[in-house]
C-alpha cells in the first residue's frame, strides 16, 4: 500500500505539471495563461490584504496632508483679515484726522485776524490731566508764554511754559486759571471772570456776578478781552446753571464748554492778534455803570 500511495503521488504530480506547462502555452479566451489564473487565484486574498492596508495607509497620508494644507490655509486667512482690519483701522483714522483738519482749515480761512501756529497733543500732565497738555511746539516755532491756544470750538487755554521743541498749555479748567468773559446776548453783555472749579473738573465757573446782573441759562460766553492776553470774541462756553451764593449779592454759573477737552488732539497757537484790545470805561472800582450789568471785570487775575 505504501508504494501504491507512493507511485499515485508521483502520477499526480506529473499530471499536474503536463496541465500547467499546455496551459502556459495555451491562449484563452481572454488572453491569461493558465499559471497566471492559478497564481492570481492563490494570491488574489494575499493582495487583498495588502491592497487595503495600502490604501488605508495612502487615506492617512491624504488626511494629514490635507489638515496641513487646511492649517496653513487657515493661518493664510488670519493673516489675511488682521492686515484687512489693520487697514480698516488706518482708513478709519485717516478719515476721522481728514475731518479734524478740514475743520481746522476751515477756521484758518475764517479767523484772518489771528496768525495761527498748527500744533499737536502730545501728552497731558498725569498730575493734573484736567488742567495741562503738552503740544509739539515751541521756542524754535515762535511760540512764547502767554499766548492763546484755541480750536475751531472755541478757547482752550494759554501757554504757561515754553521750551525749545515743546510747550505747556494751561487750560481754562485749571482752578489757577481766569479769563475774562463776557455774555454774548446783546441785552447782557455782562463782564465776569471764568476759572476751574476744583468742585466740578469738566465745569467751570463765571464768578463774581452780581445778584442782579442779566443772566440766564444758555446764554453763550466769550472772551472779553480785557487784561490784554486773549483777544475778544473767543467763545468760551455756554450758561448751564446759576447759583446764588449765600449770604451775599453775588452769585456765579456753571458753564460748559465749547471745546470737548477729553478729545483734543489737534490745537492752534495765536501767535498774533489783530484784533483790538477793548479799553475798560471810567468808573468807580466796583461800580455798574448800567443797572444789573457788569461793566467792569472784578478786581483779580483776569487775562
Amino acid at each position: 500500500m505504501g508504494l501504491f500511495h507512493k507511485k499515485a503521488v508521483i502520477l499526480l504530480v506529473a499530471v499536474l505539471t503536463v496541465f500547467l506547462l499546455a496551459g502556459s502555452q495555451a491562449q484563452g479566451k481572454y488572453k491569461i495563461t493558465f499559471m497566471e489564473e492559478v497564481i492570481t487565484t492563490v494570491l488574489a486574498p494575499i493582495q487583498s490584504v495588502f491592497s487595503n492596508v495600502g490604501f488605508h495607509f495612502r487615506k492617512i497620508g491624504l488626511s494629514t496632508g490635507e489638515l496641513m494644507t487646511a492649517y496653513r490655509d487657515n493661518q493664510a486667512l488670519k493673516a489675511e483679515n488682521e492686515e484687512i482690519r489693520q487697514n480698516n483701522l488706518n482708513v478709519t483714522e485717516i478719515m476721522a484726522e481728514n475731518v479734524r483738519l478740514r475743520s481746522m482749515l476751515d477756521y484758518k480761512k475764517v479767523a484772518n485776524q489771528f496768525d495761527l501756529v498748527t500744533a499737536a497733543v502730545v501728552a497731558r500732565d498725569l498730575g493734573t490731566w484736567n488742567h495741562t497738555i503738552i503740544i509739539n511746539r515751541g521756542t524754535a516755532d515762535g511760540i512764547t508764554k502767554d499766548m492763546p491756544v484755541v480750536t475751531p470750538q472755541g478757547l482752550v487755554g494759554s501757554v504757561v511754559n515754553v521750551y525749545n521743541n515743546v510747550a505747556k498749555v494751561q487750560l481754562i479748567l485749571d482752578p489757577r486759571s481766569a479769563v475774562g468773559t463776557l455774555v454774548q446776548r446783546p441785552e447782557s453783555r455782562v463782564v465776569a471772570i471764568v476759572e476751574g472749579s476744583s468742585a466740578s473738573p469738566l465745569s467751570p465757573r463765571m464768578v463774581n456776578i452780581a445778584r442782579d446782573a442779566d443772566i440766564i441759562k444758555s446764554d453763550k460766553l466769550i472772551t472779553s478781552g480785557f487784561g490784554g492776553i486773549y483777544p475778544k470774541g473767543l467763545l468760551i462756553g455756554e450758561v448751564t446753571d446759576i447759583v446764588n451764593e449765600e449770604g451775599g449779592l453775588l452769585k456765579y454759573a456753571s458753564i460748559k464748554p465749547s471745546v470737548d477737552f477729553d478729545r483734543l488732539e489737534e490745537v492752534f497757537i495765536i501767535v498774533h492778534s489783530r484784533e483790538p484790545i477793548p479799553v475798560l470805561p471810567s468808573a468807580a472800582p466796583g461800580a455798574n455803570t448800567v443797572p444789573g450789568k457788569v461793566t467792569t471785570p472784578p478786581q483779580g487775575a483776569a487775562r
